[in-house]
């Protein structure tokens, strides 16, 4: 089968050879190679940690939440089975959450440590319907066991502070706080007797901020820890569909008594779900500079196949060869350059993401720096998106890549179609 007289030239003229010419076309497919893979691996990881950000938090946080503007939800009860009525809604669960100061007990001289992570008061039967932050899945050591001045720590929390299964911890209140301060208004003393608590499980939420700043215990004592009576802080919520929260929430405003407050998901963690938009369409416009940069070496190198083959192109008009014919010639040239690096980018950019980790612990132990700390990013290894999944990320950089590529390539095959053969064959 014969191929068309333009492309069989330009293929013929890409033939490896020893040449400078050679070289810099080299140079340009591993330039478009790299700037391929490079948006590919970014999109993906920024996807990736957008995606499971989002799945956790709705692993372990609530869709919805209902509150009492002002003060704890006292007929937590009678709230629930309204809640419930709702057919977008398959569980709810009474929560308290706050700040408290713990203290180790150990042994022998050694010193106590000092902390202060959030308490959450959780009713374990309920809470299972709600979120996974009380399921066995999550057990690293021990029980999952609130009851009678139980705790249950993340592994990060255990870590800190050496806790073992069985320890004891020291647990300052707010309740205890709030009598030392009634009784200097009184003019009377007060001793702070803190709450003695024991570690009975240790869970990994894979989640570094719940691993190290959250103690689970039942809601009685966390009630009694806040002086809340039975009073709760608020209703987690879960829905059957996270995508309906918003509905959601309008309809139990409805329904609910005035002075009640319902948030969403997304309304708590607004902050960090916009900034991850924003830096990832900002990355994405960067990024694809990196390309641009990548196109000026096709420029070069079809400049200098101009300069280098201007006599055959004097030669060719002179045979009777058109403007738009030589300039096919060149500009296909651009093409197969363009297509080597997406082909060659695509596959480096699949190949890193498939051993991401790998090449982060690499890096780590030959270099002695953490690429990727957990206690920034929240994650114990970096999140990436499928390629099965990215397919119109695929598409934006494969097409915009193709045709920056493309673009760097036309002036120099232009300027090769307007050589007249006089001109070029002074060049000999």
């Amino acid at each position: 089968m014969m191929l068309p007289f333009e492309l069989a030239l330009a293929l013929r003229y890409l033939r490896p050879k020893r040449t400078f010419v050679s070289a810099i076309t080299l140079i340009s497919i591993i330039g478009v190679t790299l700037g391929v893979a490079v948006l590919i691996i970014v999109m993906s990881v920024m996807s990736g940690f957008g995606q499971q950000l989002r799945e956790r938090l709705l692993e372990l946080n609530a869709h919805l939440k209902v509150s009492e503007r002002g003060k704890p939800l006292s007929d937590y009860r009678s709230i629930r089975d309204k809640v419930l009525s709702n057919e977008a809604v398959s569980g709810a669960a009474p929560f308290i959450i706050g700040p408290v100061l713990v203290e180790t007990q150990p042994d022998g001289d050694e010193s106590p440590q000092v902390f202060t992570p959030w308490v959450r008061g959780v009713d374990l039967e309920l809470e299972l319907k709600v979120s996974s932050l009380v399921s066995t899945n999550n057990l690293v050591a021990g029980d999952i066991d609130v009851a009678l001045n139980g705790l249950v720590v993340g592994k990060e929390f255990a870590r800190m502070l050496n806790l073992r299964v069985g320890d004891f911890l020291a647990v300052h209140s707010a309740r205890s706080f709030h009598r030392i301060r009634k009784a200097q208004q009184e003019g009377s003393e007060a001793v702070l007797l803190p709450d003695d608590f024991e570690v009975r499980g240790v869970i990994d939420t894979g989640h570094y901020e719940y691993n190290a700043s959250f103690v689970l215990a039942s809601i009685e004592d966390a009630q009694a820890l806040y002086d809340l009576g039975d009073a709760v802080h608020g209703l987690s919520v879960k829905l059957h569909d996270s995508k309906q929260a918003e509905t959601v929430r309008q309809q139990l405003l409805k329904t609910l008594p005035q002075g009640y407050v319902v948030t969403t998901w997304e309304d708590e963690n607004t902050q960090i779900l916009d900034a991850l938009k924003v830096e990832r369409n900002v990355m994405f416009f960067l990024l694809f500079f990196v390309m641009i940069v990548a196109a000026f070496g096709i420029t070069s190198s079809q400049i200098t196949f101009v300069v280098q083959r201007t006599p055959e192109i004097g030669t060719l008009k002179a045979l009777g060869a058109t403007g738009w014919q030589i300039m096919q010639v060149f500009f296909v040239q651009s093409l197969v350059v363009a297509l080597l690096g997406l082909t060659f980018g695509f596959g480096l950019g699949l190949l890193v993401l498939e051993y991401r980790n790998e090449f982060l612990e690499l890096l780590r132990v030959a270099t002695g720096f953490e690429l990727f700390p957990a206690e920034i990013y929240l994650f114990d290894k970096l999140p990436a998106q499928k390629f099965s999944e990215m397919g119109g990320d695929l598409t934006k950089i494969g097409v915009g890549s193709l045709f920056i590529c493309l673009l760097a390539g036309v002036i120099p095959a232009w300027n090769a179609s307007r050589l007249k053969p006089v001109e070029a064959f002074r060049h000999e």
